[in-house]
């Protein structure tokens, strides 16, 4: 059920008109959609705050964007003092561009010229989506994914140890090593140029002591030619490190999107068993067992997961860790994992080219310090490996830190789609508890890491520091003079070491996270595939054929402990046993893990179909009839190919289409969904409608059949969700139709016409097999196949049942006469839908993502440092970090007045001094980055706090227009943003930063005349980076807008898995990711090209400065010692990797800073609903559940129409009220206000005298009970669904489940339990074959291991629990069958006895018993009063209407009454 507010469209983009006030405007996101990059333009003069804030929420998609840029005015060039901006501002394309380095020349290639007009363009305007080029064909997802995946097939069959990795290989070998070879030459020419400075420094030292001794100097031209000499070793240098990088990143970026693409479509294929972890056996030890062996248990499935192929996976009884490939993992391979990979490939030719230009290094300090070098080096060639071990630590605590985000992650996910249900409950604060502890274990976890990485970091940058130390001390205790050539020409190589040695430890850690990623990915891509176990016979005599088959389906993953809220009711850690329900196997998940208590260790099997002998004609209607659980949705889900076959074999003679009991819709058009990937044909596609009713659905919609209807269908009713769905499947065309229970969420009248027209009629010629509650059909079927328990209990026609069967007669009777029962009859009028649905704007539902157009402002960052504690962490940092710097240019200092014997202090003052300086500054650094991470982790713990209970509290109006993917990419993305990579790219900036301005002012100190080069090479410099970071931000930002849209893709084709592989649908949605893929890649790769077109210029200006330099050690030679110039000399050329690192690493803590913008959006500028606590509530109310409706108006949006027009009402207390009416009458729309999911526009509702509106939300839903029409539950066990905050006791517990006729009536907990100590509840459960369930079964995510009749079931006994006295029920019934239907009544009878009952109803018949009837119609009461006496009414009336076309007549009401009042009593 929809409740109308879900229609939420957005007016005018963003539902808060924008401040227009600088920088609290400047706050504010702007709303925006994944499929959209286009801006309005306001004609007001904008401030660049309010640029950010432009926003748009339309229908159109990205395809058909007309962009309405902005385009900035054009100014004539003399009032624009900036030569970039001038020139006219082009256009934005109509459409997009191949990408200019298809075909580019050598020299364009070379320095990344290419990319040039997109820089300018985006320099003068700001990028819209068509300026980004498409993607460049050789890098096309669609080629590269098939060469892969054939290289890696044909690897697989040759028996390789590590195929994936070695496939990635073949597939970008030449790309890959190219860069290899661009990284060897890089490293060479790093070493060699330092060296060169040895004869450099020699010559300055011989025209200085010649100028002192006054002999005739050495020619100046030597000087000059070695200053160019090592200035174009470094231009070489740059552009093979360039490359280098760039192409490392390709290939990452390339391998991303062909894994990506393999994951899409393996998960299209991936058996059950395989997404259940399971192999033949359940074998999950209870949970305490399992956490002592955990650790004998992972070395041996390590084993299992390595002959992970077919058979070897069926001995080890549960694949892998068990845990299998659930849509939660396949989406962090796909988010995680592949982002992972693609990280490593950057760098990671460093692993074998740093030791290679290590040992040239060492090669070239022996020639300069002989035999004292290896002092040095030895320290480094200890300390390196120690190093990497410590990394190795590191990689082990990171795969625990996984495990707790990904529990974080998918708990999130769960709230998030249950959202509303958790507000009706009021549970946000226990759900926010429970986040708060796996992100608090998140936290502490990750600081350690990030402790230890800086420790590995801090001793990493000292090194070589410490290293040079020990040589020169060496050296000069050996009796030799400290030579500023020598020594010098040392410092820079040691220096220079510092980067490989630094990059290594990373590279290394970056390179073993992407191994075990791959392995991840390898193992899910080997992982088993369903076997298509149906043979295809076109040519047989019947449509579906089935000799002596059986099925299954499989067991529940192994669950965490902690992954569940099965952490104990009493306080005490709860070690009950698993069970699973295998008996309502009735939905598509697998299930049953296994229970294991000391007492029974009987092993509860997933549910299972057996010997099926079944033939059905190739136009046969035939029905699926049986009780809840006993395997209607199972024959269907084996038809359907979801379930595994184990015995026996299935003859299909033609296509299938599958209608779910669960539609799945996409996230498209109305249109999109019934074509379904099939060509429009006008006149069948105006037939499907009809026949399917949907006419007048679409006249409600704001554009007809192209609206856009959200994730997950949100838009639109239960009933019409349905409806398309049939439509989808008869508008397939295909000849065998699997329907599940379609008519169950429609009204009946409707049910008819679909049943007439559309199963009777389209599809007539078809072969029809319907599961189905509705036994009205019965007779109309060719035949009826009775299940009972899995089996078939009897195939035969209606008469002959009705003959011969008298179980089936007594079935048949309990739903009375014939006539009587004629519908399952509805109260509705003609045309409607049980839904209340306005007519929207015209405007598509979904928002636009918000995407901030400027730079990040620097409120973001005042209030990332308020996150962390205090506004004076910020100062403490810095403070720090200049502390390190500073004792960092005085050791150098201290070694050049060493060398030049300044103060004449005896050698060993010289040597401890030294050393003591170097100590300092390592132990400062550490400071400094151990508080930076610290802060940095606080503070991203504090945001996401803020931003989640933020969420959790938005208005349903919040979740209605907004996609679930862009909130969980939030939480999960962003959140992993700020806890891992933002920390290390500030360290990184600070650091680079500090170290340059050291430098400089070193430089400026000695050689005044440097500032006369540095001006306009910095002014070069500032122009450069802000050309640069105009375009690189819009299209970093296109490119993750783009990615959600991938994300969000990926997730909605992962949950219809089971309809895509029913219509064999899988290439067409591969083609649509490919396609995505292609986007996001079209964006991504340009990041690269820029990123390295900046990198080559700026290096460009760094040898600008190596040459200034060197120039004027050369000319000054006369006046500054040689030491001075050579501790200059050997600094500035460590300097110009750095300009480019820094520059980098802004854009990196721009880019990160991003995703504290993007949570921060979510932690301040959501709106709120009321307060949960406002006045004290005595704890008794509301003792008679009176419920006052005062002149209630209320409508969902402003600027909306009323949905409720002054409804006055006053209900006794403990009086039962059935609501009826037709869609958008209202109904609905009552219990929004009740519990106050949307707010009133006017009037008061009072409950026992108090003004729900005065007291607070978490007080007001507590007190309510709900059974809502989708039954939600959580994952966890039944004992945390029922009872999440553990406030009753296992015995309260036990009773409802009873009442809710879950269990039986003499199943409960044993006398030993009654202590609390729930470890043998079992007992008796487990004696009683009958009873799958108890309190400690688990429930999977969705609760999809138990039908969904099974699952109301569940949402009434929590009513029960809850012991309201107020209940409020939405058509709790309306997908069981007729028997359940009625246990259902008669505890509603008799559980709420006395207590006051709302119920919004769609079958009549389960009403007509109740008190009062209330018939709604458009949003106003039409009547109201007992069911007699509007019966009595005559014939004018609504009410008297709806039972004269549902054949209810006045004994039945009568019957009803003393039905209902019989029970009221006690039976």
């Amino acid at each position: 059920m929809t409740d109308p507010s879900q229609e939420k469209q957005l007016e005018g983009g963003s539902s808060n008109p924008l401040p227009h006030n600088g920088s609290s405007a400047s706050d504010k996101e702007k709303l925006e959609e994944q499929h959209q990059l286009q801006r309005t333009e306001s004609a007001t003069e904008q401030t660049d705050d309010l640029n950010r804030l432009r926003s748009t929420a339309t229908a159109t998609s990205v395809a058909s964007t007309s962009a309405t840029a902005r385009v900035p005015e054009q100014k004539p060039w003399y009032k624009q003092p900036n030569p970039l901006r001038w020139g006219k501002i082009p256009p934005v394309p109509k459409e997009k561009d191949v990408c200019p380095e298809h075909k580019a020349g050598f020299f364009s290639s070379l320095v990344f010229q290419w990319i040039a007009p997109m820089m300018s363009r985006g320099y003068k305007r700001p990028l819209e989506f068509n300026d980004i080029y498409s993607i460049n064909p050789d890098r096309a997802v669609d080629p590269l994914t098939d060469k892969l995946r054939d290289s890696f097939k044909r690897r697989v069959e040759a028996g390789e140890k590590f195929p994936l990795v070695w496939a990635i290989n073949e597939t970008f070998f030449w790309e890959f090593w190219l860069g290899g070879f661009c990284s060897l030459m890089s490293a060479i020419l790093q070493v060699m140029s330092p060296f060169t400075l040895r004869y450099l420094i020699q010559f300055a030292s011989d025209a200085y002591i010649a100028s002192v001794k006054g002999l005739p100097p050495p020619n100046i031209g030597a000087g000059v030619g070695l200053v160019i000499g090592v200035t174009a070793m470094q231009v070489l240098q740059s552009l093979a490190t360039n490359h280098f990088i760039y192409r490392g990143m390709l290939v990452g970026g390339m391998s991303r999107a062909s894994l990506i693409s393999m994951i899409y479509e393996k998960s299209m294929v991936i058996s059950a068993r395989a997404k259940a972890g399971g192999a033949e056996l359940a074998d999950v030890p209870a949970a305490k067992a399992a956490e002592k062996r955990g650790k004998k248990e992972q070395a041996k499935t390590a084993k299992t997961a390595k002959n992970k192929k077919g058979a070897a996976a069926n001995q080890a009884g549960v694949s892998g860790d068990g845990a299998g490939w659930g849509n939660g993992r396949i989406m962090a391979l796909m988010n995680v994992d592949t982002y992972r990979i693609d990280q490593a490939f950057g760098l990671f030719h460093i692993i074998w080219t740093a030791p290679i230009s290590c040992l040239i290094t060492l090669a070239m300090l022996l020639i300069n310090l002989t035999y004292s070098a290896l002092a040095g080096f030895a320290l480094l060639v200890i300390g390196v490996p120690l190093l990497a071990k410590a990394v190795k630590g590191l990689f082990a605590r990171r795969k625990v830190i996984n495990k707790i985000t990904d529990q974080r992650v998918s708990l999130t996910q769960e709230i998030l789609q249950s959202v509303r249900f958790v507000k009706f409950f009021g549970w946000e604060n226990s759900f926010m508890n429970r986040l708060e502890d796996f992100r608090n274990r998140e936290v502490s976890a990750i600081q350690v890491v990030l402790a230890i990485r800086n420790a590995i970091m801090a001793i990493g940058i000292s090194l070589p520091i410490f290293a040079s130390m020990l040589s020169f001390i060496t050296y000069s205790l050996t009796n030799h003079d400290l030579a500023p050539a020598e020594v010098f020409s040392s410092l820079a190589l040691f220096n220079g070491l510092r980067m490989p040695l630094n990059m290594l430890p990373l590279v290394i850690g970056q390179v073993t996270d992407a191994m075990s990623s791959l392995t991840r990915i390898q193992e899910f891509l080997l992982a088993e595939e369903r076997e298509e176990e149906a043979i295809y016979k076109p040519d047989a005599p019947n449509a579906v054929e089935m000799r002596d088959a059986s099925f299954t389906w499989e067991r529940t993953p192994t669950q965490d402990p902690e992954g569940t809220v099965a952490t104990s009711t009493n306080g005490k850690e709860n070690n009950a046993p698993r069970t699973t329900t295998g008996e309502g196997h009735d939905n598509s998940a697998a299930d049953s893990s296994e229970e294991a208590s000391t007492l029974a260790a009987e092993e509860l099997e997933p549910f299972k179909l057996r010997g099926l002998d079944i033939e059905i004609g190739r136009n046969e209607l035939v029905a699926v009839i049986g009780t809840v659980g006993s395997g209607k949705t199972s024959l269907l889900a084996a038809l359907a190919g979801d379930m595994r076959q184990t015995s026996g074999e299935v003859v299909l003679g033609a296509s299938r289409a599958f209608c779910p009991q669960y539609a799945w819709i996409q996230n498209t058009t109305v249109q999109q969904n019934i074509l379904f990937g099939k060509e429009m044909d006008k006149q069948w596609y105006g037939d499907v409608i009809k026949a399917c009713a949907l006419q007048p659905d679409l006249d409600m919609l704001p554009n007809n059949d192209m609206t856009e209807i959200g994730e997950r269908g949100i838009t639109i009713s239960g009933g019409q969700k349905q409806r398309l769905n049939i439509a989808r499947a008869i508008y397939f065309d295909a000849d065998i139709v699997l329907m599940d229970d379609p008519l169950s969420a429609v009204d009946a009248h409707v049910g008819r016409h679909i049943f007439d027209n559309a199963i009777l009629g389209l599809l007539n010629d078809k072969c029809r097999i319907l599961a189905t509650h509705q036994l009205w059909v019965l007779s109309r079927c060719d035949r009826i196949i009775w299940m009972d328990g899995g089996k078939v209990q009897a195939v035969d026609t209606f008469d002959n049942l009705m003959k011969n069967s008298e179980d089936f007669q007594h079935l048949m009777e309990s739903t009375a006469v014939e006539e009587k029962k004629d519908e399952t009859a509805v109260a509705q009028v003609p045309g409607d839908d049980g839904k209340s649905k306005k007519k929207k704007a015209k405007r598509g539902l979904m928002q636009t993502e918000e995407r901030a157009v400027a730079s990040v402002p620097w409120s973001v960052y005042t209030s990332y440092i308020k996150a962390s504690g205090s506004m004076l962490n910020g100062p403490i940092v810095l403070g720090l970090l200049i502390l390190s710097q500073g004792a960092n240019i005085v050791t150098s200092l201290w070694l050049s007045w060493w060398t030049s014997n300044k103060f004449g202090f005896p050698m060993g003052t010289y040597i401890g001094v030294y050393a003591g300086l170097g100590a300092t500054q390592a132990l400062i650094m550490f400071a400094f980055m151990v508080s930076l991470s610290i802060y940095g982790t606080t503070a991203s713990k504090g945001m996401l706090r803020q931003a989640v209970s933020r969420v959790l509290r938005a208005p349903m109006s919040f979740f209605d227009t907004t996609p679930l993917g862009r909130i969980t990419n939030r939480f999960s993305r962003d959140v992993d943003v700020m806890d891992n990579n933002l920390t290390d790219a500030m360290r990184m900036y600070f650091f680079s930063v500090a170290s340059i301005i050291a430098v400089f002012a070193l430089i400026i100190a000695f050689f005044y005349y440097f500032v006369i080069a540095l001006v306009p090479l910095f002014i070069i410099f500032l122009l450069a980076t802000s050309y640069y970071r105009a375009s690189a931000r819009e299209v970093k930002r296109i490119e993750s807008v783009l990615r959600s849209t991938l994300s969000a893709k990926f997730s909605e084709g992962l949950s219809g898995i089971a309809c895509i592989r029913a219509y064999g649908l899988k290439d067409r949605f591969v083609a649509d990711i490919r396609k995505a893929i292609d986007d996001v890649d079209s964006a991504y790769y340009l990041t690269y090209s820029n990123q390295r077109w900046l990198s080559v210029r700026l290096d460009m200006i760094g040898n600008c400065l190596v040459f200034t330099t060197g120039m004027l050690v050369v000319t000054s030679r006369f006046s500054v010692e040689p030491s001075i110039g050579g501790l200059v000399l050997s600094y500035i050329l460590g300097i110009v990797q750095m300009i480019q690192f820094t520059v980098r690493q802004l854009a990196e803590v721009e880019n990160s800073m991003i995703s504290v913008e993007r949570l921060r959006y979510y932690g301040a500028e959501l709106e709120q609903e009321a307060p949960l606590k406002t006045i004290e509530v005595r704890k008794t109310w509301p003792e008679k559940g009176e419920i006052v409706f005062d002149n209630v108006e209320m409508r969902y949006r402003d600027g909306l129409p009323l949905v409720l027009q002054g409804l006055t009402m006053h209900i006794q207390g403990g009086e039962r009220i059935g609501i009826v009416g037709r869609t958008g009458a209202g109904k609905s729309s009552i219990m929004s206000t009740l519990f106050r999911l949307v707010e009133l526009s006017g009037g008061h509702i009072t409950i026992d005298g108090l003004d729900i509106s005065t007291i607070g939300l978490q007080d007001l839903r507590s007190r309510l009970a709900i059974i809502p029409q989708d039954p939600t539950l959580f994952r966890g066990t039944i004992r945390s669904n029922l009872d999440p905050f553990g406030e009753h006791t296992d015995l309260e517990l036990w009773s409802a489940l009873r009442q809710a006729d879950l269990v039986p009536a003499d199943t409960g907990p044993s006398p030993a339990d009654s202590d609390g100590d729930n470890n043998n509840n079992l007992i008796t459960t487990t004696k009683d074959a009958l009873s799958r369930i108890h309190l400690d079964t688990i429930v999977e995510e969705d609760g999809l291991n138990f039908s969904l009749g099974q699952r109301q079931l569940m949402a009434l006994a929590r009513a029960l629990v809850r012991g309201s006295q107020i209940i409020v029920c939405d058509e709790a019934t309306s997908s069981v069958d007729m028997d359940t239907d009625d246990k259902i009544q008669a505890t509603i009878a008799s559980g709420f006895r006395g207590k006051t009952l709302l119920c919004i109803a769609h079958r009549l018949r389960t009403i007509i018993g109740y008190d009062r009837i209330c018939v709604m119609d458009k949003g106003r009461i039409a009547e109201m009063g007992p069911p007699l006496e509007l019966w009595m009414m005559g014939e004018g009336g609504i009410f008297r209407g709806m039972c004269d076309r549902s054949g209810i007549r006045v004994e039945d009401i009568h019957g009803a009454k003393a039905e209902v009042d019989g029970f009221g009593k006690g039976e």
